[in-house]
Formats: C-alpha cells, structure tokens, sequence
C-alpha cells in the first residue's frame, strides 16, 4: 500500500481527500508557493532524466545497512547534501529507502529490489536512490513512524518514500518484511503514478510538499509544546509505576501493552520501584512480584537461545514462545543491565546465569580487536531455519542426547508452538527451541547421572548448533565500532561488576569507557561510528549523547572516579547546544541536518527513548552538583501525563521522575574504609548517587557516610552493612566483595 494520501494517477492535479482511496501520493495542497520555483532547475527535458550517468556509492559506509547492499547494482547513494545536489541538478526526485539493522529484513528487500533487471533500470534511470540507515541518521527512523501514522498505518520498515531534492516526502509505501508480498511488485505499482506525476510537473509536486512539510513541522512543534506533564511528578510517578504492576496478569500470564520487543524497560522499572526504600511498602512488594512473574515466564522462554547464548530482540507474536529471529549487541547489552537488576530484587539465579551468558555472547560476537563494540553481525535466514522439527533432531543426536535434550528443551512431536502464534499453521509441527528445564532437572526427570547428562546435553547442543548455521546466511557485517554498542556495553559491564563484585568487570567498564571517549569523539563532539563518514551519516544524534553520559555516569558510580561525572557534565553541555531548536528538543544537530524538521525522539520505540535517557541523566547529575543548562533541563525533566495511561512507552521517563523524586545521594569521605567504598559502589546505578565530600568535615565520621534522602534529611551510615540495609535486596543475593 502506497503510504499517504490520495491523488487521481489519471489527473494528478485533481484533489482527493486523505484516506478515500487505497493508494496514492501525499495530498497536494491547494497554495503553491513559488518560492519553490527557485529550487528546480529551469528545464526538465526527458532526455536528462534518462541520462544521468551513476554508479553505488555506499562503499565503506558504517553500520550493517549499507553493507547490505553496496554491491547491488542500484546505484545506491547515502543521505548527504552531495546526494541532494545529484536530485536538483538532475531534476529527479531521490527514492529514500529507511532500513534499521534492527529489523534485519531490509537485506532480503534489497536484495528483491536488486535482482530484478527491470526495477533496477527503472531506479537508475529515473531517480536518486538513496539508503539510510535509520539507527544511525535516527531523525529519519523516527519520522518513519510518524509517516506511517499518517495514513493510520503501525510502523512498517524497511520505509521506501520518494523525496524532493528539498527532503520533502512526497509518497511512502511500507515494503513487505517476509515473502509474502514482493517489493518488486509494490515498487513497480506505485513507481507507475509517482514518476508520471513529476515527469508532468514537477514545480506543483515539489510545491505541494514543501507545503505539506512546512505544515508537518508545525505539527511537531505544536506536539511538544502541547505535551501535558505532571504538576505532581513525585506521586503521579508512583501512580504509574502501579498503573505497570496492573498489566500483568498472573493467571494467564500475560504482560498487556508490553509490546513484541524483550521488556527491558518494564523490569527495570519494577526493578527500581521494588529497591527504592521511599516507594511504599505495598507498591514494593507488587512491584517485586510482578517482576518475579514476569522473570519466571522470560528465562525459560525460547528467547533465549539454547544453542550459542544470546538473547533475541522481539517476539513474532503474543507470548514467548515464538521470537523474531534477530540479535545486536545493544539488545544483548540493555538485556544484561535489566535481567541483572532483577536477579538483585529477586534472587532469581537463572536470571544471572541468563544475564551472563548474554554478556558472554556480546564479547564473543560483537567485540572488536581494538576492546570496542559493533552493532551486529551473526547469522540470519527465515524463521523456519531456525525452528526445529523432532525428525531434525532425531537425525542429528544420538538416543542419550535425543532423549535428554526433548525435556530440556521442550520440544514436542506435533510442534510447541500455541495456536494463537501461529494461527494459519504456516509452521505446522514446527517447535521453537529453549532451555526450558536445567541440566540437574532434565537429570532427574531422566534419573540419569547429573554430569553424564550435562555432557550429553553440551553434545547436542554443539551437533544442532553446526546443523542451524549450515542452514543460514551471514549477515552483512557492520563496519567499525558503534557508539551506541560501546556505550551500552560499559553499562553493562558496570551492572555486571555491580552485582557479582568481580573487579574485571569494572576494569572492562572503564577502559571500554576510555576507549570510546577516543575513538567516537569529533572535537568537542560525538559521532556514532569511529570510521569517517559525511556528518549526515555518523554525527552523533541525542540518543548517542544520552548513552555516552548513562555510560559515565555508571562508571562513575562504581569506579568512584569523579573525572567521569565531569566528562558527563560536559557531554550535558555539549548536548543542550546541539538538541534545542526553537524551545523543543531535536534528535538531530543542526550541522548534520537535512530533513530540516524538528523530530524529536520522545518514546520508546526501539528502545529508550532520547529524552528518557536525558531525563535520567540530568537527576542524576543534578544530585551530583553538576546542573542542567536550566532551559535543557526543562525540556527533559517532565514526566508526560501519556505515562500514567501508558506506562510502558515511558518506562524511562517514569524512572527519571522516581529517581529525582525519591531517589538518595551518598556522600563519603576520602578516608572511607575500602568495605564501605566497594559497599556504596555495588549500590544501584539508578535511584543512590554517590560523591565523595565536597569540603572537610562535612561527613561527621570519616570512615563512614552521609545519606541525603528525597526530603534532604540526613542520616549517616557508619559501615558497609548501613549501605546494603537501605535497598530491599533478596536475602538470596550474595552481597559478597569478590576481588
């Protein structure tokens, strides 16, 4: 379906409403602004056109997206100004095809779009085809979303949108993620209406949607500044928090509006509301048992997977048992953090056993020589590849492997998968594969000898492991450390120190840090990969700014190296020059625009959200003495009346607001004992800042600490067990000093 609103192909002058029809371009505006005469060159004749001379341009572009598809034959260009001028002297208008490396079936859709000799000539020949990578150049990834809502679409990618040379979108049209429809077909349809249009007159298509722009951006301006937030954030916060608890139905276990993405973002709110001793009892022990629910039906789940470790993105329907068969290392990251804290509430072992086992998946998959991170990498293919049929198995394992390895995974003859994930049988007796019992249990189940069974086990899993990869592909590597995987990476680290007390895991966390703060600077600023790149491409966008300062911040808290809270302070700084236009916030600097919009990241739809995570920082920093530029504070720092509604699109917002409103500072001084300084730095990252004493004195026992709670009192706490009592831990968390 062509994304937009509807113009008759046969007279594209002629007005039809938005939404009448089942196809059609972006509605045309009655105004026609001749300042667009300037833009356009003076002559359109067929024959340029037709004869622009071009070749792929994408080689040696960061990421996994431009991989992908810098040998195909399309003469793919990436999205910088030079691109523009090729459309504007050329008279064409750019075909922008919006990918995420999150969503890996933009492969398979270039791939559709490369491979047949017909679209490929008709892409060359009549316009600037353009990929992005909607990560990276994150301002388009976002308004991807806000087109698709347009036509009351949900957010459909990879995102083909035929632009102006002036970045206005004049159509869009979602291209199918699975086989199921043809890219080519889709193409070839809509390419028939848009093409002749501009061909007829491109002034009155090129004025129209600047007009169209012009008013989208109005709208955004107008969305932000009419963004209704809390006049009581400190209680209305915990309101929400509640609101989360109630989605989660014990009986039939299900989490309602938690979306098909991993709930990072759920347990680590329930995480924070079931440790924060200023929360209420009762709203913390809710908070710890919906956790614990929620934990018990995600650990032993299919998504995690039983073969290489890891953890997938996204689940393909309403329960667990079936994933989206995609993994990168920011999810393997954010996913350690979460399942980290929710062992600490929970005591729940098999979440530390997960959390670390994602943590060693990253390192092994994802890490660069240089001790940085990329984004992905791995295997890929259909779902089906990855699914497993009891014949699959029975052919590949010995009877001792086959037999222990049905319980421990729960596969079953006619398939595991429920109906209501699988409704039309397209994978009939198909079983999605997981660590469903442990090794002790499938041992005792078989009355076996526990060690026999473990090798077993680890036999079948390397045998079925080489069977799946012989059935997939490799995926397009990224090239070059990423940003947001390094960043996300020191917090992890960091949790992971924070909870098991090993001291390599802070070591990592800091020189992971260290290595970053070179490698993604650009001057006083920040890029998203440590390769060079046209700014519109690798400049860091606000979400990086937001991960970089969480990553400090962290490493901060459990190194107690103040240098890093500095480092963040100014990374706060920088961040207030780049991401305010016009009294709202922006996702993109001004120096590496071209949409020229002012999209802002405001909720979480791959992940935190920008602001989420500017809103963290700046409560954090703010406990530290280290503000806020006050009209960036303001910005951030409100909690959105939408997130007692909607708790979930704001799990980060609603954590902002609990940890600046009921949230603790420890302050300790130089002379601390080395038990209360590993005390105070195994505490949580989020909801206990900690800084050593500013002036002398001001901590009364030198060998102890002060704790400034929500209301500014003051206690002191005189020894490393003052430090534990205040979270309400699990008495099965061992809290020992692992050196």
């Amino acid at each position: 379906m062509l994304c937009g609103s509807n113009v008759n192909p046969a007279n594209p002058k002629r007005l039809i409403p938005a939404g009448i029809a089942a196809a059609g371009f972006l509605s045309l505006g009655s105004c026609r602004d001749r300042a667009v005469e300037a833009e356009m060159p003076p002559d359109l004749p067929q024959s340029r056109i037709s004869s622009l001379a071009g070749r792929n341009n994408l080689a040696g572009l960061p990421g996994m997206v431009y991989p992908a598809a810098e040998k195909s034959p399309i003469h793919w260009q990436p999205w910088t100004e030079d691109s523009k001028k090729m459309a504007r002297d050329a008279g064409r208008l750019m075909l922008v095809v919006i990918a995420i490396p999150q969503q890996p079936s933009y492969a398979g859709v270039l791939g559709q779009l490369g491979s047949d000799p017909a679209t490929v000539q008709a892409i060359n020949s009549t316009y600037v085809p353009v990929l992005v990578d909607g990560d990276a150049v994150r301002e388009l990834g976002i308004l991807t979303a806000g087109l698709c809502s347009e036509i009351g679409s949900g957010l459909q990618l990879p995102l083909m949108v035929w632009m102006t040379p002036e970045s206005n979108p004049v159509a869009w049209i979602p291209l199918p993620s699975d086989e199921s429809a043809s890219a080519v077909d889709l193409f070839t349809q809509s390419h028939g209406m848009v093409g002749n249009m501009w061909i007829e007159d491109p002034r009155y298509v090129a004025d129209n949607s600047r007009m169209d722009q012009k008013n989208r951006s109005e709208r955004m301006m107008k969305r932000v500044a009419e963004r209704e937030l809390s006049k009581q954030p400190a209680q209305d916060s915990l309101r929400a928090l509640r609101q989360l608890t109630s989605l989660y139905d014990p009986v039939s276990r299900t989490f309602d509006e938690a979306g098909g993405l991993f709930p990072c973002g759920a347990i680590d709110l329930l995480a924070m509301g079931a440790r924060m001793e200023a929360v209420p009892a009762d709203l913390r022990e809710k908070s710890r048992m919906t956790l614990s629910c929620l934990l018990d039906d995600l650990l032993s789940s299919a998504m995690f997977d039983p073969l290489d470790g890891g953890v997938f993105n996204a689940r393909r329907g309403s329960t667990w048992s079936l994933p989206g068969f995609h993994r990168d290392c920011t999810a393997q990251a954010r996913v350690v953090i979460s399942l980290l804290d929710g062992y600490e509430v929970t005591g729940n072992d098999l979440a530390l056993e997960r959390a670390l086992g994602c943590l060693a998946f990253m390192e092994k998959t994802y890490r660069t020589r240089e001790g940085l991170f990329r984004i992905g990498g791995g295997e890929i293919g259909a779902a089906e590849n990855w699914l497993w049929r009891l014949e699959d198995v029975q052919g590949a394992l010995s009877e001792s492997e086959l037999a222990a390895w049905i319980i421990a995974s729960g596969m079953e003859a006619p398939g595991n998968l429920p109906s209501e994930v699988d409704p039309l049988r397209q994978f009939f007796r198909a079983n999605s594969i997981s660590a469903a019992k442990t090794d002790a249990e499938v041992a005792a189940e078989l009355g076996a000898d526990p060690a026999a069974t473990r090798e077993a086990l680890a036999r079948a899993r390397e045998k079925l492991l080489k069977v799946r990869n012989s059935r997939l592909s490799p995926s397009p590597d990224s090239q070059g450390a990423s940003a947001s995987a390094s960043f996300r990476a020191v917090s992890a680290y960091a949790s992971a120190y924070r909870i098991t007390g090993k001291v390599e895991f802070r070591d990592l966390a800091v020189s992971t840090l260290a290595k970053s703060r070179v490698a993604f600077a650009d001057g006083p600023r920040l890029k998203s990969y440590e390769s060079d790149a046209p700014e519109s491409i690798v400049a860091a966008r606000a979400f990086i700014y937001g991960l970089a300062i969480q990553a400090a911040l962290d490493v901060a808290a459990v190194s107690l190296d103040e240098s890093w809270n500095i480092w963040a302070g100014d990374l706060s700084s920088t961040a207030s020059e780049l991401f305010m236009k016009d009294g709202a916030p922006v996702e993109c600097p001004a120096y590496a625009d071209l949409s020229r919009l002012p999209i802002a990241d405001l909720a979480m739809l791959f992940d935190e959200s920008s602001i989420g995570l500017f809103a963290m920082a700046e409560s954090r920093l703010e406990a530290l003495g280290i503000p806020f530029v006050p009209a960036f504070a303001e910005l951030v720092a409100g909690l959105p009346m939408d997130s007692l509604d909607s708790p979930i699109l704001h799990t980060d917002l609603i954590q902002a607001a609990i940890m600046k409103h009921h949230g603790i500072t420890c302050i300790h001084s130089a002379g601390a004992t080395e038990e209360m300084r590993i005390a105070i730095a195994r505490s949580p990252l989020k909801g206990m800042n900690r800084r050593s004493s500013a002036r002398e004195g001001e901590v009364p026992d030198p060998k102890g600490a002060l704790i400034l709670g929500p209301g500014k009192e003051v206690r002191q706490a005189a020894n490393a067990a003052d430090i534990r009592a205040i979270f309400a831990i699990s008495p099965n968390v061992s809290v020992s000093n692992n050196k």
